[in-house]
């Protein structure tokens, strides 16, 4: 018997140790791709935040070349060639800068665009992920106490009905205490319960109707003399 109940155990535990090994390498593999999501999204973060410092950048280096030029102008109108010539070699290197930052933007925009919506999927499916992990966690649980019963039984079904086999077994045997009772003191019990005679048993009711009593008795000072009350 000893021997039985080892193979038993062990099985159980073998097979609860190989339906866990698939949720123990589902568990590992979200945690991995929740990683590289968080990653991704600080990666994104980042080149967004840089992109928007060259940004301002871009807008500074614009307002400098514009006063750049505007003092060009007035160099040009006081006969200063020599000046507004020094000036359009600064304004040109500014310009060609600029122009080339905005093409990088304008690539940089697509990409983080494309970037986004990855995230997003990422985002989503790792939601529906881990909502699938709880539905099957749920399914596995469901499984291994379905799987611990004999194949085409319910482990469940056959409780309940245990559970109504004791009870009608308490039920047959208490009427099998009444009826083996003696006659005389059922019949006793039955008259008493429809009010003939006094009761066999004590009620509730009696007990307080005895306690109103008490409570209404006049109350004895210590010398043994009763308070009447005032008439």
């Amino acid at each position: 018997m000893r021997e039985t109940l080892s193979l038993i155990t062990n099985f159980i535990s073998g097979w609860l140790r190989s339906s866990a090994a698939p949720a123990a390498n589902l568990d590992r593999s979200i945690a991995a791709a929740a990683s590289a999501h968080i990653a991704a999204r600080r990666a994104l973060a980042v080149a967004v935040a840089e992109e928007t410092r060259e940004i301002a950048r871009r807008e500074s280096l614009t307002l400098k070349v514009n006063d750049i030029e505007q003092r060009a102008v007035q160099a040009i109108r006081a006969g200063r060639d020599d000046l507004a010539l020094a000036a359009t070699q600064t304004i040109a290197a500014i310009r060609t800068e600029l122009e080339a930052s905005e093409r990088a933007s304008q690539r940089f925009a697509a990409e983080v665009a494309l970037a986004r919506r990855e995230v997003d999927s990422q985002r989503r499916r790792l939601a529906d992920l881990d909502r699938g992990r709880r539905l099957a966690r749920v399914g596995s649980a469901l499984n291994g106490a379905a799987s611990l019963s004999h194949p085409g039984h319910d482990g469940l079904a056959a409780a309940e009905t245990t559970l109504e086999q004791i009870n009608a077994d308490n039920a047959d045997a208490r009427a099998i205490r009444e009826e083996m009772a003696p006659q005389a003191d059922r019949l006793i019990e039955r008259l008493s319960d429809q009010g003939f005679g006094r009761p066999v048993t004590v009620s509730p009711a009696d007990v307080m109707v005895r306690l109103r009593m008490i409570a209404a008795a006049p109350v004895l000072i210590e010398s043994g003399l009763e308070i009447n009350p005032q008439p």
